[in-house]
């Protein structure tokens, strides 16, 4: 066999290894496995229990808390995008939001997304299109967060009000990706289309690539048509929020450590620290989130078994919070329903009026 045949016949074998899901699956748990031995290689063990030990407990449950009220916000803003099609409860909006990130945490491969559409297409009855572009907006409303700290943090830092932050360099680097990331969302789901139909690239771009492209497209539009009006502004208002307390639980961390960390930088690390997600990790973020807030906590001025002691009591707790309140969604999202209602439903129903100005039936 010539070289040039071997070579392309090893392309072929390794593009259908990556494309087979245990394949990578496994290769990203390798990767995660070896982030953590690379850390601890770098880091005594014995220092790092060390900065694991909790010196106030109260913060820690204000961790659990605030963790908790964000998901409450974000399934509002849920419930609020989908209320053009559809009337969902923001409790039954957590539970699909808890049941998606249970699933994203144990398959780092964005395998809950799947899920949540699946309650979209079969428990809602929407189209596959529509429930795919209300997925996709919800996440552009997290980035446009993510990017609105990282721009507050570079101003912070550029104007030495708190030289805590990460460098500005790191910073605006940070910043530029989420900006393009949100350019290459909106620009090429809106744009995108009508660019891949123009005479000049349709010569040159597949038709498959072209109608999916149309596709998203098309999806995209129909979930930004929930975001018209008012209903807007509450869709930014929420999202603030949510990313608001996100970084208020993160500086809760320092807190119960005993670590003099900045709020502002507290928030803008937390933020950044959600790239890490964006990386191949094993199941739970093993390995490649103890690397990654190892790196950044240290940038905050922190030694490195502070960091890394304050990463792993991190990592542990939210490891806690998703897998309580994902095992209590997911139950109650796939449980079996049947024709009987639950005994608060019949008791609410009993005390709802029937008519104007009559009393609860009881």
């Amino acid at each position: 066999m010539r070289p040039d045949q071997l070579r392309s016949r090893t392309g072929r074998l390794v593009q259908t290894a990556w494309n087979t899901k245990w394949f990578r699956g496994a290769a990203n748990t390798a990767f995660g496995l070896v982030a953590l031995y690379l850390v601890f290689r770098s880091v005594p063990i014995a220092q790092v229990v060390q900065h694991t030990d909790p010196r106030h407990l109260s913060p820690l449950v204000a961790i659990v808390v605030l963790t908790v009220l964000s998901q409450v916000v974000r399934a509002g803003r849920f419930a609020l995008l989908l209320r053009s099609w559809t009337k969902v409860g923001i409790l039954e909006a957590l539970w699909v939001n808890a049941s998606t990130q249970l699933v994203n945490y144990a398959i780092p491969v964005r395998a809950g997304e799947g899920l949540r559409l699946w309650w979209l297409v079969k428990r809602q009855g929407q189209a596959a299109a529509i429930g795919l572009g209300l997925i996709v907006v919800d996440h552009t409303f997290d980035l446009g967060g993510v990017a609105a700290v990282l721009g507050a943090g570079a101003v912070l830092r550029w104007t030495s009000i708190d030289t805590q932050l990460p460098s500005l360099p790191a910073l605006v680097a940070v910043l530029g990706a989420a900006l393009l990331t949100l350019v290459a969302i909106a620009g090429g789901l809106v744009v995108g289309p009508r660019l891949v139909c123009s005479r000049p690239l349709s010569r040159f771009v597949r038709c498959s690539w072209r109608d999916s492209l149309q596709r998203q497209g098309a999806a995209f539009r129909s979930g930004l048509r929930a975001t018209s009006g008012r209903r807007l502004v509450g869709v930014v208002v929420t999202t603030a929020l949510a990313v608001f307390l996100d970084g208020l639980a993160f500086a809760m961390l320092f807190r119960a450590l005993g670590l003099a960390v900045p709020l502002a930088s507290a928030i803008v690390a937390q933020v950044t620290l959600l790239y890490t997600y964006l990386l191949p990790a094993a199941p739970g973020y093993v390995g490649s989130l103890e690397a990654a807030g190892t790196f950044l906590l240290s940038s905050l001025g922190l030694s490195h078994p502070a960091a890394t002691g304050a990463i792993l009591l991190w990592h542990g707790l939210l490891t806690l919070i998703i897998l309580v309140l994902g095992a209590l969604a997911m139950y109650r999202l796939l449980r079996v329903r049947s024709g009987r209602p639950s005994r608060i439903a019949r008791a609410w129903e009993g005390l709802r009026p029937t008519r104007a100005g009559a009393p609860p039936t009881v």
